[in-house]
């Protein structure tokens, strides 16, 4: 594998934002998130067209996140960018 295997590129995270705001889905940022980011690219490119049916197998990527630490964080501050106004700030303990 090449040394930009494990790089974290910004549509993968922009990927891993929006399906965590729109659908409550955690993606890893090396299998599900590019998968997402390509899925993503393929609508706003045309190759996926309105109406028609598509299937993006998730198969959790949960566990992947424990060595991308500083990739979660990236996530979650720009997740904060959408927090309703006047929502109580998260602390961390």
């Amino acid at each position: 594998m090449g040394p930009g295997y494990g790089v974290l590129h910004e549509p993968v995270l922009e990927a891993m934002r929006t399906a965590a705001l729109t659908e409550g889905l955690v993606l890893d940022p090396v299998y599900s998130g590019r998968a997402m980011a390509g899925l993503i690219a393929a609508v706003r490119d045309g190759d996926i067209r309105p109406g028609q049916r598509i299937v993006l197998l998730h198969t959790g990527g949960l566990p992947g996140l424990f060595g991308h630490t500083e990739t979660v964080h990236r996530t979650v501050d720009g997740l904060r960018a959408y927090e309703p106004e006047g929502a109580s700030p998260r602390t961390e303990e």
